[in-house]
């Protein structure tokens, strides 16, 4: 029993000592910094900021090789008929001149204007004209007046 109440004194003895204490005293000085701690886990990413100012344009570049030949295109349409030929001539044709001299004679309201014997010579007269001396081919040329 003496141990109980000895134990029971104890208990008292500390539960009163605390009803009894002074006004607390100044703060002690700070003690040293404790060592750094582990670096933590990466938060989420921010919002996007606002777009930048457009930046100058830069030099042009070098021009490419040239393309290749495209496709014809459809034909045109057909034009407009032409004015009316000159039918102011008239030729006269010989393919041979045989015993060697060929004879040419303008119509009526024609003139000679052209006489062409290869090989031979030309006499002309008013309205016509003859090849000697020559195998052909010859030509003559009549213009009407």
């Amino acid at each position: 029993m003496r141990i109980s109440v000895a134990i029971v004194a104890v208990v008292m003895a500390v539960s009163l000592g605390g009803c009894f204490e002074g006004p607390a005293g100044p703060a002690g000085p700070a003690g040293p910094a404790g060592a750094v701690g582990a670096k933590g886990a990466t938060g989420p990413a921010g919002p996007a900021g606002p777009a930048g100012p457009v930046g100058p344009m830069g030099p042009a570049g070098a021009a490419g090789p040239a393309g290749p030949i495209g496709p014809a295109g459809p034909a045109g349409p057909a034009g407009a008929p032409g004015p009316a030929g000159s039918a102011g001539l008239h030729a006269l044709h010989e393919a041979s001149c045989p015993g060697g001299t060929c004879e040419f004679t303008c119509s009526a309201g024609e003139t000679l204007v052209s006489v062409t014997c290869p090989g031979g010579g030309v006499t002309l007269k008013s309205d016509s004209a003859s090849c000697s001396n020559t195998p052909g081919p010859a030509v003559a040329l009549c213009m009407k007046q």
